[in-house]
């Protein structure tokens, strides 16, 4: 009698996690604006509207990340919350834009 061969379906890679398509994205969009000084230019930037664009999900890992030293994603998180925790008078002020999303983020129970 003849063997039918099987079929192995084919392998599937694992999907990403969350923070792994975000990391992802964060690579591309600082190589690809590490040396602009555009802050419009750098917003714009697809990776960078991507990462938006995943949501909720992603806050308590960029406010991780800001607690280990402040970066422009005080630029995206207005933009996924809906909030600004900045006042005005320290608009600009990356290091208290930083302090300021910290306290919202402690505030709201999420870092």
């Amino acid at each position: 009698m003849a063997s039918i061969p099987t079929q192995r379906p084919p392998r599937v890679p694992p999907a990403e996690t969350v923070e792994e398509r975000l990391r992802r994205l964060e690579a591309r969009w600082k190589a690809d604006t590490q040396f602009l000084s555009d802050a419009k230019r750098i917003v714009d930037h697809p990776a960078f509207q991507e990462i938006i664009s995943m949501g909720k999900e992603v806050v308590p890992i960029l406010l991780h990340d800001l607690e280990s030293q402040p970066s422009l994603w005080v630029w995206a998180l207005p933009l996924i919350t809906g909030e600004d925790p900045v006042p005005p008078s320290d608009a600009g002020n990356i290091r208290k834009m930083t302090d300021a999303w910290l306290k919202w983020g402690r505030m709201k129970g999420i870092r």
